[in-house]
Formats: structure tokens, sequence, C-alpha cells
């Protein structure tokens, strides 16, 4: 009987050691998205993340020696510790990041005490088992668990967890496994001086999660509210962003994963400078125009504007982006129900895939991406992907992109430019003041020569525009004018360091 007893709490604690190894990559990751989320730039989010969180754990491992007695009353405090302070780390690091100028401080502190709770459960764990059979043995099926829990929870997080609950969600239901582990320990495994008064700890720990659980919609609601600073009216987690629509009065701003996207006080400004400076290179009637982006819609209702225009094909990722722009009454309205129209084709895939599969050329290609803060957006700004965008283009055709501020990332904005004319015969650079975003640049190009002189206007009811605005947005001041960079590759993204770098020194 003693035997079966034995083996049964064996199983239960190296069961443990697979949840609590899953538990604690997937603390790790969440921190590292939330970093990645709040400051962009994921290579180095990610790598110091993954590096603070190692050596917390070498230091875990190291103070376990000082653990001499009570070894399981000592891993269940430590999982409650562990699963109190990582279930709320997202909590919190959101709820202080609109006001906390040290929360990158903050930050780390968080994946200092979780990383060495964590290094402490697995020579902890491994020393209670001990007197269940030889050390290589539990040495081995620790280890094995150990890692095949890493390996699940590296999966769960970004093909389940992440995209169904996102990360307040996620961090909340981590903590509860990691305290749902200790109860069961504290029933199923003998342990000298076991009270009931053990429970009331991470009892009351898992409550505090519960509800949290319960209600965070109304905790997600108030974090979002610290971050921005108008009425939020629309909040949704997709499969690639946090989308977010805010109201002040008559303005609406659209916002993902917290970076503004455009504001209705101003936007126009940055849609017919998108838009009409291109368009207007040709004179020419049947055109088929391509929208990279641009999923709200807006660029697609400035081309449809003009009589010139027979086609759009819009290619947008993300599926909850294109049902926003086409149902929400809101955005629907703002982009003037451009998506319904008869002329435009939507497709929701990849823009660097479908530039690849695509054989139908373009007369007009326009690309509004967001800004080039990653490696994986910054792809869109390549030589290769330029190169993909030429070949899609009829031998006359014009592309323009945004290109961010030529004046908070003067680097960045030079470096698309260079980056285009290594692959265009013709590139054109100008900006635009747009009150909301400050100096903005875009970089149009063409096989064929680019004019200042506009041919021909089809209409005449610009917010904005105007062939004199053009001209003037072909000037560039000193502060903002051309700088030497290297070129963007795929294989050396320079760019997203250049911008990262302007982006940092800029008081806008």
């Amino acid at each position: 009987m003693k035997e079966n007893l034995n083996k049964s709490e064996q199983r239960i604690l190296l069961f443990s050691v697979f949840l609590l190894s899953l538990c604690g990559i997937i603390y790790e990751l969440v921190l590292a998205s939330l970093a990645t989320y709040l400051f962009g730039n994921p290579v180095q989010q990610y790598s110091i993340t993954i590096g603070v969180f190692l050596s917390a754990m070498g230091l875990g491992s190291y103070l376990s020696r000082y653990i001499t007695s009570n070894l399981i009353k000592a891993f269940i405090t430590i999982e409650v510790m562990l699963g109190v302070v990582g279930g709320l780390s997202v909590v919190i690091l959101n709820y202080l990041f609109s006001f906390s100028s040290s929360f990158y401080l903050l930050h780390l502190f968080f994946l200092i005490v979780i990383g060495t709770l964590v290094g402490l459960e697995i020579p902890l764990i491994t020393r209670i088992l001990k007197k269940y059979g030889a050390l290589k043995d539990i040495l081995a099926n620790v280890l094995t668990l150990d890692y095949v829990g890493g390996l699940a929870g590296s999966l769960l997080f970004p093909l389940l967890l992440f995209p169904l609950l996102g990360r307040f969600l996620t961090s909340l239901l981590v903590g509860l496994i990691n305290i749902f582990v200790v109860l069961i320990v504290i029933v199923k495994v003998r342990y000298p001086q076991k009270r009931a008064s053990d429970f009331i700890l991470p009892v009351f720990s898992a409550v505090i999660m519960i509800i949290l659980i319960i209600n965070s919609q109304w905790v997600s609601a108030l974090i979002q509210n610290r971050m921005y600073y108008d009425d939020i009216i629309f909040s949704k987690r997709s499969k690639y962003q946090e989308i977010v629509l805010t109201r002040n009065g008559a303005d609406f701003r659209l916002y993902l994963d917290g970076s503004l996207q455009f504001s209705t006080s101003d936007e126009y400004r940055y849609h017919e400078m998108l838009v009409y400076p291109a368009l207007y290179q040709r004179e020419k009637r049947g055109r088929d125009a391509l929208v990279l982006g641009g999923g709200d819609g807006l660029a697609v209702r400035e081309l449809l504007k003009s009589d010139s225009i027979a086609t759009v094909t819009l290619v947008e990722l993300d599926e909850v982006m294109i049902d926003l722009a086409m149902n929400n009454s809101t955005i629907s309205y703002i982009n003037g129900n451009s998506l319904d129209d008869r002329r435009v084709k939507v497709i929701a895939g990849d823009a660097y895939d479908f530039l690849i599969k695509n054989r139908k050329p373009f007369d007009l290609i326009i690309a509004d991406f967001p800004d080039p803060h990653d490696e994986t957006i910054a792809k869109l700004y390549t030589e290769q992907f330029f190169k993909l965008v030429k070949r899609s283009l009829r031998d006359d055709g014009v592309f323009v992109t945004q290109s961010t501020s030529p004046l908070s990332a003067r680097e960045a904005f030079w470096c698309v430019n260079r980056t285009m004319g290594k692959v265009f015969t013709n590139v054109k650079p100008y900006h635009v003041y747009v009150p909301s975003f400050g100096s903005w640049g875009f970089n149009m190009a063409s096989q064929e020569p680019l004019t200042d002189e506009l041919s021909v206007i089809d209409r005449g009811d610009f917010r904005y525009f105007s062939f004199s605005a053009f001209k003037a947005s072909t000037y560039f001041p000193a502060d903002s004018g051309f700088i030497e960079t290297e070129i963007n590759t795929f294989n050396r993204p320079v760019l997203y360091r250049y911008y990262l770098k302007g982006w940092k020194n800029s008081d806008f």
C-alpha cells in the first residue's frame, strides 16, 4: 500500500514539473511580447527578456541550496508567490506604463523576480523526489518533463493562448495553474507538519485570480483607459494586433498595438498626399490600382474619388481589420463605405506573398504599411520587396509608400528613399505636416520620369491637396534633408534600427 502511495505521489510531482515548466516559458514569452508591444524591436526585447530571465533562473537555482528543511512547504510558498507575481505581472505593468518613467526597470524587476522563483522550482522538486528512487532516474525524469513542458508552453502561447486570450488573461490563467499545482500537492502529497491552514494562502490567491479572470473586461478597460486619453468605443485583439478605436467629441482615432494610425481631425492630409501625387503623375483612364495594407479603407476612399480608376485591389493581412472597416458603422462612415464599392476587391493575406504570386500588372501601387518599428515590418521596405513591387507595375506605373517622418526619423526616411533608388530609375521624396503625427514623409517611384508639375485634376474638392501643395512638399529644409544611409535588405534590415534611433531621440 505504501509503495502504491509513493508511486502516486511521484507521478503527481513529476506531472507538476511538466506544468511548472509550461508556466515558466509562458511567463517568459508573455513578458517579452509585452515589451515588444510597448517598445517595438522584437529582436532586442526577446533577446533581453530571455537573457535576463535565464540569468534569474540561474540565481534561483543557486539560492535553492540555502533551503535545507521543510522542502515541500518551501515549494508550496514559492509556487504561490510565483502564481501571484507572474499572474499579476502583465496587469501591473500595463497599468503602470502610462505614467511611470521607470517602466523598463519595473519590467526587468518582474523578469528577475519571476525568473528567480522559476529557477528555485526544479532543484527543490528534484530534492523532494530523491526519496522515491535513484538520483539518475529522478534527474532523467525531471529534465525530460521539464523540456517537454517548455515545448508545450512555447507552442501553446503563440498558437492558442495569445490569439484567443491575449496577454492579460494568459498571465492570469498561468498564475492560476501554478496555484492549482500547489493545491494538488497539499492534498495528495505527504509532508511533515501538514495543516489545514496550508490551504489559506493558495485558496485566497486562487480566488483573487478567478475574480480578475471573471472581471477581465472591466480590468482591461481600466488598463486601456490609462493608456488612451479618449473614450474607447471599440477594442479587440486580433491574431496579429490589438485594435482600439477612441472618440473625443467629433474626433475618432484608430490605434494598432498602441500606435496611432489616424485621427479624423487631420487624416485627410495624410491620405490625400499618399494617393494623389502618384495618381496624377499619369494622364490615363481605366487604371488598375493596388493598395497594400491600408485595411481601414481610407486610401481606397481617396482612389475611388477619381474617375480614372477602374479597379482597386486591397491586400490587408488582418481579417479583423477588414471586417471593422466594412461593418463597423464608425469606420465605414469615415471611409465612405469604400470597401463595399463594386470596383474594389478585398484580399485577406500577406502583401509579400501576394506580390510573389501576382501576375497581374497594375498602373498604381500604394503601400500604406505601419512604420518599420521591427524586423517583421521592415521587410516591407527592403530592396527585395521593392523588386516584387516593380514586377507588379506596368512599364509607366507609379509606386508610392509612406516612409515615416523625415524630421523625427530622418535616417529611416532616407534609408527607404535610397533603398527604392536601388530598384527604380526615378524616386521622388516628399512630405506633409499632419498635426497628429508631425512632419510625415512619402517616397514615390517609377521607371518613367516623375514630375512636380502634375498632369491632370479631375475633381476640385480636395481638403488639402493641390498642385502648389505638392510642389512645396518636395522641398526639404536642412533639418530633414537628404542624409547618407545604408540600403535596407532582407538579410541586413538596418531600417528598423534607424527608425528606433530616430524616434527614441524625438520629442514629438
